[in-house]
């Protein structure tokens, strides 16, 4: 009898879980029946937000989301393109011109098919992105939920960090250091600037803690979920990564010009400093001197010079620089890019190139600084207003500081950080677009209205 009565115990055990996997295929399928726009709006985005979540995880990863999330805004635009961001988004024209700087790249390249190859890489991982990403913010409970996409992605990757400090490999990949520096599980101290790019739009999570909790208990929250991510920023030891995060809290001030902007702009000031302080190594006036990126650059601007109007073509640094009978005083021969995003574009497009890619990047800036921070100020006016501008103003921050990280970064067609960018372009884009629908704001001065922005 006891060995029935266990038996029976399980099988109620086990009924639970299956009644209740039951009960949500049911409602999906509902769903895909009654609302096939809803059905497929709920695919884009949790396959995004597990894209952003696990962003750090591996190359599989990065490869397969992507393009499973693509297929899923296929059929989104299928039941809803009425309803759709890029429908309604005036500032189209500006993907055209990234889309011209590519084909400038690849057909006046000194090597097209290298150069096809090479910048079609991205399509699948980076190009696509900030369309995937614009569709899913339809109201701030979407907003609220990919910033904490992005503070489990930096909490994770962080606890990765910890890990291969004390154990000599990361718990994902079996990744070991690489000259004494963190490298997670993206294998290179490279994940310095993505842990910083990260951590740029989950900052948001204070605003998200502080509709329901005090100030002391936020900080508290914040701190436990934010420093193992820190803690890598500093093992990886990533000059442009702080950078990029102090340069954020400068955004920040500019989008909120308030009397007291002057104490936000400490915040930049003491990131840096806490990172001298535990780095004084990496930024001493003989190391920055004695810098490989200086010959890199000049390396750069020696090919620019060769092919001023078109340029090299993408992805052909190493190749061009060694016609030229040129190599790097500090780097192997093999280096494949300046270091520079802006020096990396205008050597392989050439001023026409050059010109259309930062048409893109810099309209998508100004685009959504002109309708942030309007909308941000009414925000704050508001007593318990909703966050929903100021997520929105960290995801525009974070595409702004993927800009500065670029200064010393990487090429402009390094995949994960291509990809990071353009997923926080598309989000800030999305929040904006339905954002303006949601509240409407006064159209800035110099514009004609933003009912449909």
């Amino acid at each position: 009898m006891r060995p029935r009565a266990t038996g029976g115990m399980m099988q109620k055990i086990f009924a639970a879980p299956a009644r209740w996997a039951a009960s949500v295929l049911e409602s999906w399928s509902a769903m895909r029946r009654e609302r096939p726009g809803e059905f497929w709006f709920a695919c884009l985005f949790w396959s995004f937000w597990f894209s952003l979540a696990s962003f750090p995880i591996g190359y599989g990863m990065r490869e397969v989301m992507p393009v499973l999330s693509f297929i899923f805004l296929l059929l989104y635009y299928r039941h809803e393109w009425h309803n759709s961001v890029l429908r309604r988004l005036d500032a189209r024209r500006l993907f055209y011109c990234l889309w011209l700087m590519v084909g400038i790249g690849v057909c006046f390249s000194t090597d097209p098919l290298a150069s096809l190859l090479h910048a079609g890489t991205g399509v699948n991982k980076g190009f696509i992105l900030p369309f995937i990403a614009m569709e899913c913010v339809r109201d701030e409970k979407d907003l609220r939920r990919l910033v904490w996409a992005c503070a489990l992605a930096c909490f994770w990757q962080g606890l990765d960090g910890i890990w291969q400090a004390a154990t000599g490999r990361d718990f994902i990949m079996g990744y070991t250091r690489n000259a004494g520096r963190l490298t997670g599980s993206l294998g290179d101290y490279t994940v310095g600037n993505y842990i910083a790019l990260a951590l740029i739009p989950a900052f948001g999570l204070w605003f998200v803690l502080r509709r329901g909790l005090d100030a002391v208990s936020s900080a508290f929250l914040c701190l436990a979920v934010f420093w193992p991510a820190f803690f890598l920023l500093q093992g990886a030891a990533s000059r442009s990564g702080v950078l990029a995060v102090a340069a954020s809290f400068g955004f920040w001030a500019l989008l909120r010009r308030r009397r007291w902007q002057w104490r936000i702009l400490l915040w930049p000031l003491l990131a840096l400093g806490l990172f001298i302080l535990c780095q004084p190594q990496r930024l001493t006036p003989e190391h920055v001197i004695d810098d490989g990126r200086w010959s890199l650059w000049n390396l750069g601007w020696r090919v620019f010079l060769e092919h001023p109007w078109f340029g090299a073509g993408a992805g052909q640094y190493n190749a061009a620089f060694r016609s030229l009978g040129l190599a790097p005083l500090k780097d192997e021969i093999t280096i494949s890019h300046p270091h520079n995003l802006y020096l990396d574009m205008l050597y392989a497009h050439g001023l026409v190139g050059f010109c259309l890619g930062m048409i893109f990047l810099l309209g998508f800036l100004w685009w959504g600084y002109r309708r942030i921070r309007p909308r941000l100020a009414e925000e704050y006016a508001e007593r318990d207003a909703s966050p929903y501008w100021r997520l929105t103003a960290w995801f525009w921050i974070g595409f702004a500081g993927w800009l500065v990280n670029g200064i010393f970064g990487h090429d402009f067609y390094r995949i994960w950080w291509l990809g990071l960018a353009m997923s926080h372009l598309g989000v800030m884009i999305g929040a904006v677009v339905n954002g303006a629908d949601r509240n409407p704001a006064r159209p800035p001065r110099g514009t004609k209205g933003e009912g449909n922005v």
